[in-house]
């Protein structure tokens, strides 16, 4: 099976064992419904263990998170930078959306097929996400996610062909 990261904890927030979480997904209020279970996943040990979600709200990029197994703030203390996950088959796409670990490790091309480098992270900016692109022998280099820049992307042979600009390598 396998999953995807919905966000981070970094804290709790008010006295019922509420988790603040920086987001790291988009469409939360479908992922986080009443009732549906996510999976609290411990980056150190790899465990994972099944939540059920009782209620959500958002404020910027952080996601409040009320689960059944967590009451108190020091539980949630407990847990602090581990991440929550949902099982991945479980989430659908609109056509033009894609998860960030299915962009990561993509080859980027340019208009004539030249090996630019490959994509290490998606990163977010306050503008707009952005690849982090890794090249061999030279410093990383980053590419807008926009149309402007990114001209195709097929998961499928893990390839992103871009746009080159003045001043982008």
């Amino acid at each position: 099976m396998e999953y995807v990261s919905l966000g981070v904890i970094k804290d709790s927030f008010g006295l019922d064992g509420t988790m603040k979480i920086f987001s790291t997904t988009s469409n939360q209020k479908q992922r986080y419904k009443e009732g549906s279970k996510v999976f609290l996943y411990n980056p150190q040990t790899h465990e994972r263990t099944e939540l059920n979600v009782v209620k959500f709200r958002q404020n910027g990029p952080f996601d409040f998170l009320k689960v059944n197994e967590f009451n108190t703030p020091e539980e949630i203390k407990l847990i602090k930078g581990y991440e929550i996950h949902a099982i991945k088959d479980e989430i659908s796409l609109e056509k033009g959306m894609y998860f960030y670990s299915d962009l990561k490790g993509c080859q980027v091309v340019d208009k004539d097929n030249h090996l630019l480098g490959t994509v290490k992270e998606v990163e977010e900016f306050p503008a707009q996400l952005t690849l982090r692109v890794s090249r061999t022998g030279n410093k990383d280099f980053f590419v807008p996610f926009v149309k402007q820049f990114i001209k195709s992307v097929d998961i499928k042979n893990k390839r992103i062909l871009i746009e080159i600009i003045k001043g982008l390598l």
